[in-house]
């Protein structure tokens, strides 16, 4: 990634669903602009971070029990808690239980979010709960409109970028890393093919 920075015409924007501390942790040396928790928080190369939504804290009492509960019943899970999101990962449990419970938590969860301004995703081997009006394809379209670059390839693996990939129809050249349906226009197998791409645009 490194090498796509030095061409002073290119704009890379890392849009992830973690939170602006581990992202500041892996990629603050990077002249890159960051969009955390799927897009609820932007940094812009050179300024501070500045949140698409306000901090709100309250809602998190009404999901917390919940997904507490669930990491009680789930050996191997954990919750995570960020500034707009809590999450439930499952990656560590045993595959079979790991399933039943996360469909178990998604009904249980779109009960209690049913009447609250929240949404609930279901990603890949984590469920999150966020205040809703963010997602990966609100940030994606606002700094594709904001930067009006020429071109804009946009890749990404997770469910969760399925928002972007809608979000850009008509504005990028979409690709997702790994089977299964998908928004795209188009798919590659590994993140190691997505490399040799890059590498081609470098070269």
């Amino acid at each position: 990634m490194s090498n796509l920075t030095h061409d002073k015409r290119t704009n890379i924007t890392i849009i992830s669903g973690r939170d602006s501390a581990v992202l500041e942790e892996w990629f603050d040396s990077l002249p890159i602009n960051l969009v955390a928790e799927h897009g609820a928080s932007i940094r812009r190369y050179g300024e501070d971070w500045t949140h698409e939504k306000e901090i709100d804290q309250s809602w998190k009492p009404l999901i917390r029990p919940t997904l507490e509960l669930f990491a009680q019943r789930s050996p191997g899970s954990f919750i995570e808690e960020k500034n707009h999101t809590l999450a439930w990962h499952y990656r560590n449990v045993d595959r079979d239980l790991g399933f039943v419970r996360s469909r178990e938590l998604l009904d249980s969860l779109y009960h209690l979010v049913r009447n609250a301004h929240l949404q609930v995703i279901d990603g890949n081997k984590v469920i999150e709960v966020r205040v809703a009006g963010v997602d990966k394809g609100v940030a994606a379209r606002k700094l594709v409109e904001e930067f009006k670059t020429d071109f804009v390839l946009a890749v990404g693996d997770d469910k969760t970028d399925e928002d972007m990939f809608r979000a850009l129809v008509g504005h990028a050249l979409t690709i997702k890393v790994g089977s299964g349906h998908t928004q795209a226009q188009h798919s590659l197998p590994t993140q190691q093919d997505v490399i040799v791409l890059l590498n081609q645009f470098i070269s």
